[in-house]
């Protein structure tokens, strides 16, 4: 949650290089963050397998938790330690265009750079999710420049949350929000109010000057939006001008099939229990192409179907400046031919892995 207090802009942010960062710091100061999952639990290969770890937390019990064996851990509060670490250091600056870990993470970003922006330009339909978030994020920096800060992001969702939070990027701190450590899905469209209230609301007279309005975006998996969808009724009674993106793959992170016509044939074998020798509906199967953009019309707002570069732009437009909420239904690739995986699980050896979970329970 601590994304923009080092702008994504900044030359000392290194979250485009972050497995190159990780695999190469020989010492590592983690301020409040966990080092759980997300962090691939501190342990090698995904870390130097000889880092130094310094960990940073209000809570005692987190540190030295899963693979960190730390040799420095400190308990207090992150905004006191660091302006201790600041005085102390005083005037001596890193001289990091010449370090050859500096050089090392900017060839690491150069690369993964190139690699998203290639994969933001596949022209097919339906879209990529990246070919659609390049498309939203153009749209956005045209509407709102993004030194202004003034767009609040909410994202939950499987693929939706994991490949938008590193095209989205942040200036600001305290302007975006997703699932977090616990994964919690069905936050979305509840932070999204939040978000709405906190920054939209009047305040009281005197307590602080008047500020601009933000815009709130939240981009949800089709998934994650059926946990909350019906909050949007919420949005459109107190006039909360909140757009909502749903990516539609027809699925939890994929989809069964690539047409309506084959998903009809897996639900008939499914309602008729007859999938012993033929494919059914898996777990992670959702409702092909659902109109859950209509769920904004019946409750008095906008819903806007996506299908094309060209609509998208268009909504995106129309959602940024509209006065009432907007569902905006985007169709894209379902994904059906790729195999389910966690990579995040793979990076961990299973000696470790097990180590790491016995922990962490």
């Amino acid at each position: 949650m601590g994304k923009g207090i080092v702008p994504d802009s900044s030359p000392y942010n290194a979250s485009a290089a972050r497995s190159t960062a990780l695999k190469e710091a020989d010492v590592v100061i983690i301020l409040g963050a966990k080092l759980n999952w997300i962090l691939s639990f501190g342990l090698a290969p995904k870390w130097n397998p000889s880092v130094k770890i310094i960990q940073v937390d209000i809570c005692a019990d987190e540190l030295g938790r899963n693979g960190s064996d730390s040799p420095l851990s400190l308990v207090g509060d992150i905004g006191l330690v660091v302006e201790q670490l600041i005085s102390h250091l005083g005037d001596w600056k890193w001289q990091n265009e010449s370090s050859a870990f500096y050089r090392s993470l900017e060839a690491a970003r150069s690369r993964n750079e190139a690699k998203a922006a290639k994969k933001a330009q596949v022209d097919k339909i339906p879209m990529p999710f990246e070919r659609a978030f390049d498309i939203m994020k153009t749209k956005f920096n045209e509407l709102s420049p993004p030194e202004n800060g003034d767009i609040v992001y909410v994202s939950e969702g499987a693929n939706t949350m994991d490949i938008s939070r590193s095209i989205f990027t942040m200036e600001h701190p305290r302007i975006r929000l997703d699932a977090g450590t616990y994964a919690t899905m069905g936050v979305g469209l509840g932070y999204a109010i939040a978000a709405w209230a906190a920054y939209n609301l009047p305040e009281p007279e005197g307590l602080s000057p008047s500020r601009n309005h933000k815009k709130i975006v939240a981009i949800e998996g089709d998934s994650a939006f059926g946990f909350s969808g019906m909050e949007v009724e919420t949005m459109a009674r107190f006039q909360m001008d909140i757009l909502i993106f749903v990516m539609n793959n027809s699925g939890l992170y994929r989809g069964d099939t690539d047409s309506a016509e084959k998903w009809q044939e897996r639900q008939k074998h499914t309602i008729a229990g007859t999938t012993t020798d033929r494919k059914g509906l898996t777990a992670w199967s959702l409702g092909y192409q659902t109109d859950y953009h209509k769920i904004a019309d019946m409750a008095g707002g906008i819903g806007i179907l996506v299908r094309t570069p060209e609509e998208l732009r268009e909504a995106t437009r129309i959602g940024f400046e509209a006065k009432v909420p907007v569902v905006v239904n985007v169709m894209v690739d379902p994904q059906a031919d790729l195999p389910m995986d966690f990579s995040w699980l793979d990076m961990v050896p299973p000696e470790q892995k097990q180590k790491a979970l016995k922990e962490k329970l």
